[in-house]
């Protein structure tokens, strides 16, 4: 019988990473089917750690594989060039996605936010606005910012100082305004879905808006605490994760939803 497993921001050797090792993932996904990698998996264009990154990364995904599951990778803003950008399931009733679509600029806390926007606003111009048009215009925006192509814009030390409070404040509006945000995106270009699970923001959450409901998995380290979602049959069940020197596990059952 299927059963699908969703995890997001794992980021990878990143050093505020708590998943030190892919094995150490293992037990979560034991009785799976499927495997999804909802976002920021891997730090892709990072300059210090992106080759074992994508090692790690790699390595989680054969372990999975040699278990038996299918994995499927789902691009965030840290991994853009990985996989897919979104992955239905239930007859377009549950949306599984990274979450930066929310916002205009990806990630309002960063100073390439507003270049982000700009890019992505000029490829919809290009291309026209519809559902999969968005995904294409985030996606390849994310590119741009995580090649490099708004390097030029790089603040100085000191504008780097200056907007440092501002960002935080940006990262806490972030957090207030995910759910409607996503839920607002929702309505206008994915109104058949009913349950929306998302990352991104590393901030875990379940709410409600008119009538779809919003999972944010959260992130494997600071300010967050990782959840894990579990699909069976029409049951989606979302854990908080266990760590007991240093692997995971599926503990309490933070809410069990109903695909109607």
């Amino acid at each position: 019988m299927a059963k699908t497993l969703i995890l997001s921001d794992i980021h990878f050797c990143k050093k505020s990473s708590t998943c030190k090792d892919p094995k150490h993932l293992s037990d979560v996904w034991a009785g799976c089917s499927e495997l999804i990698l909802n976002g920021d998996t891997c730090e892709e264009h990072n300059s210090k750690f992106s080759t074992q990154s994508k090692e790690y990364t790699e390595r989680l995904i054969d372990l999975a594989t040699q278990d038996g599951l299918k994995v499927i990778l789902v691009c965030g803003n840290h991994d853009p060039e990985y996989g897919v950008s979104h992955v239905w399931k239930h007859n377009k009733k549950i949306l599984i996605t990274h979450g930066h679509i929310a916002f205009p600029g990806v990630a309002p806390w960063s100073w390439r936010s507003k270049h982000i926007q700009k890019a992505r606003r000029g490829y919809l111009d290009s291309t026209g606005d519809g559902f999969e048009e968005q995904f294409s215009a985030t996606k390849k925006a994310s590119i741009d910012a995580a090649t490099g192509k708004f390097k030029s814009h790089t603040p100085s030390k000191f504008r780097y100082l200056c907007i440092a409070i501002p960002s935080a404040i940006h990262v806490l509006i972030g957090w207030l305004t995910f759910p409607t945000r996503i839920h607002n995106w929702a309505q206008k270009y994915a109104p058949s879905a009913q349950i929306i699970i998302t990352g991104h923001t590393h901030h875990a959450g379940i709410w409600k808006r008119g009538t779809q409901t919003i999972v944010n998995t959260g992130c494997f380290g600071f300010p967050s605490h990782p959840r894990a979602v579990v699909i069976e049959n029409e049951l989606v069940v979302v854990h908080k994760l266990r760590c007991n020197e240093g692997r995971y596990s599926l503990g309490k059952v933070c809410a069990s939803l109903n695909v109607r």
